[in-house]
């Protein structure tokens, strides 16, 4: 998908250590909320290092749709129940909703990036070349880029407060910080879809 080597490792490396993040997560959560939700940030973290370089096009779209789909729901259903405080924080980690509808919009971002990238058969040298978005496709994605870089900023800015503060960084400490990388992180990849 990217073009730039430079920014193919950043963002590997970026991904890599939220995919790395995500997978501690998993082996140490035992609630099913956050199971869930650690697994979906593993998927997509990995999706994101292989969205980094041009054998992503081999793989298939459908499944990659299905997933990110199901997780976009995953985060509003949970968003829209802990507004209603039929969950509660403890069970979701002690984030507020805000989180679940960042959660939701890095889904979401996921979707779109799979819809507006053209597929292995739509290029014959399985490169990813973005130049040409169709109005609807760029209009969309400068609104789920700003969604993810405003979410990045107010995910930083959590963060600081957190390191102000004594805890511990296996839980919403690292949750924050993984979430500053995942927010900024996406919104460095959508960007050249839109500006190329």
């Amino acid at each position: 998908m990217l073009s730039d080597p430079v920014l193919q490792w950043v963002l590997t490396l970026t991904f890599s250590a939220t995919a790395a993040y995500s997978a501690l997560r998993l082996v140490n959560d035992r609630k099913p909320l956050l199971v869930v939700g650690d697994s979906l940030h593993l998927v997509m973290s990995l999706a994101m290092i292989a969205m980094c370089w041009p054998w992503w096009a081999v793989i298939p779209i459908l499944p990659q749709l299905l997933v990110f789909i199901a997780g976009t729901m995953w985060f509003v259903l949970v968003t829209v129940l802990q507004s209603q405080r039929r969950i509660p924080r403890a069970s979701v980690g002690g984030h507020s909703a805000w989180h679940q509808v960042a959660h939701a919009t890095m889904m979401l971002a996921m979707v779109w990036m799979i819809l507006a990238m053209p597929s292995g058969t739509d290029s014959a040298a399985h490169t990813h070349h973005h130049g040409g978005l169709d109005l609807w496709a760029a209009l969309t994605g400068v609104a789920i880029t700003s969604a993810l870089a405003t979410a990045g900023v107010i995910f930083l800015v959590e963060l600081i407060r957190c390191l102000r503060g004594r805890t511990t960084w296996l839980g919403h400490t690292g949750d924050v910080a993984s979430g500053t990388l995942m927010s900024l992180g996406m919104a460095a990849m959508c960007w050249p879809m839109i500006t190329g």
